[in-house]
C-alpha cells in the first residue's frame, strides 16, 4: 500500500494491486505484524529451526509467540476481511518465507493464523494470479 513499515522504515507500494482491487470492489486495508509488533525501523525478523520449532528472531529476541499473537490480534480486529495479500520472503507476510538450518521455506506467520485464502502480492501481477486469488475470495466468501 505504500506505508513505510518496513524493518529499515522503507515501503513497497503495488500501484497494480490497488488498481485491481478498485476495479473489482475490493476494500484493501494494511496491516503489518511486525510494525505492529515492533514498530519501525527495528531489526530484521529471522525464522530460525530449533528442533522439531521454527523460532522468528529480532535481534537476539525470539519473538514467535508475540508475533503469532499480534497476528491473531490483527485477524480479530477484522472479521470481515476475506483474503489477505502479503509481501514476498516476509518472515511474517510472505508465503514463502525462508527458514535458516531448514533448508526450505514455509508459510509465514500471519499466513499461517488466517484462515480465509492469502497469497503474496507477486502472484497477483498476471491476470491469471490475481483471477485465481479473486475466485478463491469468493468461494470462501460464499461458503
Amino acid at each position: 500500500m505504500g506505508n513505510k513499515v518496513r524493518w529499515n522504515g522503507a515501503s513497497k507500494e503495488f500501484p497494480f494491486v490497488k488498481e485491481w482491487a478498485e476495479e473489482n470492489s475490493i476494500k484493501l486495508t494494511p496491516v503489518c505484524p511486525e510494525n505492529e509488533l515492533l514498530g519501525t525501523p527495528r531489526p530484521s525478523i529471522r525464522l530460525i529451526q530449533v528442533g522439531d520449532e521454527v523460532h522468528a528472531h529480532a535481534g537476539k529476541n525470539e519473538i514467535s509467540e508475540q508475533l503469532r499473537q499480534t497476528s491473531k490480534n490483527i485477524l480479530e480486529r477484522h472479521p470481515d476481511a476475506v483474503g489477505f495479500i502479503g509481501i514476498a520472503n516476509s518472515p511474517t507476510c510472505g508465503v514463502s518465507a525462508g527458514v535458516k538450518k531448514r533448508g526450505s521455506t514455509m508459510k509465514g506467520i500471519f499466513h499461517l493464523a488466517a484462515d480465509f485464502p492469502t497469497c503474496e502480492v507477486n502472484q497477483l501481477k498476471n491476470e491469471q494470479g490475481r483471477e485465481s486469488f479473486l475466485r478463491r475470495v469468493v468461494k470462501w466468501s460464499d461458503g
